[in-house]
């Protein structure tokens, strides 16, 4: 009996440790969170939400939105028959490096009766922006120094563009600390007269295990709160106050898809938070008093706080030909531009109209005099405009006679 008693205490050790080295190749489950969208038309223009994570270990994404996109027009339809699922997602990860993250996945329609994909076609930053893995799409994943511990707000926007006559979608980060807004990307979706549809839904991620820095003993959390759409219909901010939490294994099948360790959500009254990783005393035990699901709601103002945008500069070269603007630190992010130049007797000789999240400058044409005066009118992301004024000395001397006169 003591034998038999000694053998099982030695199986039992040497299967602890290998155990142990098992688990080192599984990662932490996901959490997820589904806001409630009740109260709104479900055809949304933006998307707002403010967002903190603390325990930030490498091999994590943070996914601040899950969206689709609109394809029932009739001018789509036409263009890509029986186009199906134009959908996407945006947040930040961790993946030896803080980057942003925005990604579209293709859309399948018929051509000529035949099968077609359309992807969406990468605007700013300039790149590669395909990728092949979970499916094929277009992305853009670029360093955004992004900072553990500290809140961050997340703008998804789209819109109509001017010249293409298609809809355009982009993401802005914004610093709450400093109150810096950053274009991130945008890219031309190729549809018409579409918008953001159904809900934005979150979740965190540990994408890859195998070392106890990137796998489930490592504990990742996340916070996030304000967050508001912008209904295309009634055109006003909705708050988006209530959330079901919840947290799961992805669906996964393989031997390394499987997911340990702790997982618990909740609210506070300021703000939804998820966290996972971590290693627990008995894994089963731990599932079965689970808390699987849950609603929760925060208190939150019924409109989000926007700002406006502030030109701080706007100026000419020396040649009269190269127009361009800067923005305060805190001002707004552009959407639109307008440069208008008139002559001496208020005729219109020049204008332009845009909307590029990014330019900054613009070449003027030849004028036939330098007696002009250019007006600058921008658009933010969130519909207000600014003007500035700019004034050449030969357009002063003449505007001035004119008064003496």
């Amino acid at each position: 009996m003591k034998k038999l008693l000694a053998l099982l205490v030695m199986i039992v050790c040497v299967a602890l440790p290998a155990l142990a080295e098992q688990e080192l190749k599984y990662m932490a489950y996901n959490f997820y969170s589904d806001p409630h969208m009740h109260e709104t038309s479900g055809r949304f223009d933006s998307f707002l939400i403010d967002f903190m994570a603390e325990k930030t270990p490498n091999a994590t994404y943070w996914a601040m939105a899950n969206f689709s996109l609109d394809v029932k027009s009739a001018k789509t339809q036409k263009a890509y028959e029986g186009i199906r699922g134009v959908n996407g997602y945006c947040g930040v990860q961790n993946s030896d490096r803080k980057v942003g993250i925005i990604s579209f996945w293709e859309a399948r329609y018929k051509k000529n009766g035949e099968d077609a994909l359309l992807h969406a076609k990468r605007m700013y930053p300039e790149g590669h922006n395909k990728f092949a893995h979970e499916g094929e799409g277009t992305n853009c994943i670029e360093p955004y120094d992004w900072v553990s511990g500290q809140w961050y707000r997340m703008l998804l926007h789209s819109w109509d563009d001017i010249e293409t006559g298609t809809t355009f979608a982009g993401l802005w980060f914004q610093d709450i600390k400093t109150g810096k807004w950053q274009l991130f990307s945008y890219f031309n979706t190729l549809l018409y007269n579409s918008c953001f549809i159904r809900n934005f839904s979150q979740f965190m991620e540990n994408f890859y295990g195998g070392d106890v820095k990137t796998n489930c003993n490592a504990e990742r959390n996340v916070f996030f709160k304000n967050m508001y759409v912008h209904d295309h219909e009634s055109k006003d901010w909705v708050s988006i106050h209530t959330a079901t939490l919840s947290y799961g294994d992805g669906g996964g099948t393989m031997e390394h898809q499987k997911k340990f360790g702790g997982h618990t959500f909740g609210a506070t009254d300021e703000h939804f938070w998820g966290l996972t990783g971590g290693k627990v005393e008995n894994q089963a035990a731990y599932e079965e008093a689970a808390v699987k699901r849950a609603k929760h709601t925060i208190n939150q103002p019924e409109k989000p706080e926007l700002g406006a945008p502030v030109i701080a500069k706007l100026s000419l070269d020396d040649k009269k030909k190269n127009l361009t603007w800067d923005f305060a630190e805190k001002s707004t992010p552009q959407l639109a531009y307008r440069v208008k130049a008139v002559n001496a007797k208020g005729k219109v000789i020049f204008e332009k109209a845009a909307t590029r999240p990014e330019v900054r400058s613009m070449t003027l044409p030849a004028m036939k005099s330098d007696a002009f005066k250019l007006t600058l009118t921008v658009v933010d992301v969130f519909g207000n405009k600014t003007e500035s004024e700019y004034q050449t000395d030969l357009y002063k001397a003449a505007t001035k006679n004119v008064a003496k006169n």
